[in-house]
C-alpha cells in the first residue's frame, strides 16, 4: 500500500503536476482529473483545496513567482533589485523556463489564466515594486517625483523581452548591467541647481 502524502509534500506534488502539465498541455490541460492523476492524488482531495483548476492554476503560479523572486528589505535599493533580477533569472534560465513561456503563451487564448497571471502574479509584483521604490524614497536613494508605474517595469520587461522574443542571454551581468547603468541613473535624486 502507497504512503499517503499529507501537508506540504502533497501540496508540492500537486504544484508539482499543475506546472508540468502547463508546460506540456498549456491552461486547457491543467483539469482537475489531470492534476489528480498526475499528483498521484483524488479530485476529491484537489477540490478540499481549491474550487477549480483556474483556481488552482493561480494559487501555483503565485507560489512558483513568489518562491523564484526575492522579496526582503535588503536595506539598499540596488541591492533589492539585484536580487529580484537574479532570482527571475534563475526562474527563466532554470527548469520552469519553458513553463513560463508556456502561460504566457496560453495567455492571448485564455482569459482566465490571463486574468489569474495578471492578477496574481503580476499585481504581486506591482505592489512590491512600488514599495520597494518606497522604501528607496524613505532612503533617500530614489527620487520622490520617480514614474512608479514605468519604472518598475524597467529591467522586468527586459528579462521578459530576451525570454520570449529574443532569446538573447540572460546572466548576472545583465542584471548587474540593468541595475548600475539603468535604473539607478533614473531613479536617482537629482542634484539641486
Amino acid at each position: 500500500m502507497a504512503h499517503r502524502r499529507r501537508g506540504a509534500d502533497l501540496e508540492n506534488a500537486i504544484h508539482d503536476a499543475t506546472l508540468k502539465l502547463l508546460g506540456e498541455r498549456g491552461a486547457a490541460g491543467v483539469t482537475m482529473e489531470a492534476v489528480a492523476a498526475a499528483a498521484g492524488t483524488s479530485k476529491p482531495v484537489l477540490y478540499r483545496r481549491w474550487p477549480d483548476s483556474t483556481a488552482l492554476l493561480r494559487d501555483t503560479l503565485l507560489r512558483t513567482a513568489t518562491a523564484a523572486v526575492p522579496h526582503l528589505d535588503t536595506g539598499s535599493y540596488r541591492e533589492d533589485m539585484l536580487a529580484i533580477l537574479r532570482g527571475w533569472i534563475d526562474l527563466f534560465t532554470g527548469p520552469q523556463a519553458s513553463t513560463m513561456k508556456a502561460v504566457i503563451a496560453a495567455m492571448s487564448a485564455d482569459d482566465d489564466l490571463a486574468e489569474a497571471f495578471r492578477t496574481e502574479v503580476i499585481g504581486w509584483r506591482k505592489q512590491e515594486m512600488a514599495e520597494l521604490l518606497q522604501r528607496g524614497v524613505a532612503r533617500g536613494e530614489v527620487r520622490a517625483d520617480v514614474p512608479v508605474d514605468i519604472v518598475r517595469e524597467l529591467a522586468q520587461s527586459v528579462l521578459w523581452h530576451r525570454l520570449l522574443v529574443t532569446g538573447d542571454p540572460l546572466d548576472d551581468g545583465l542584471a548587474v548591467r540593468l541595475v548600475d547603468d539603468i535604473l539607478i541613473p533614473v531613479v536617482a535624486p537629482r542634484s539641486q541647481p
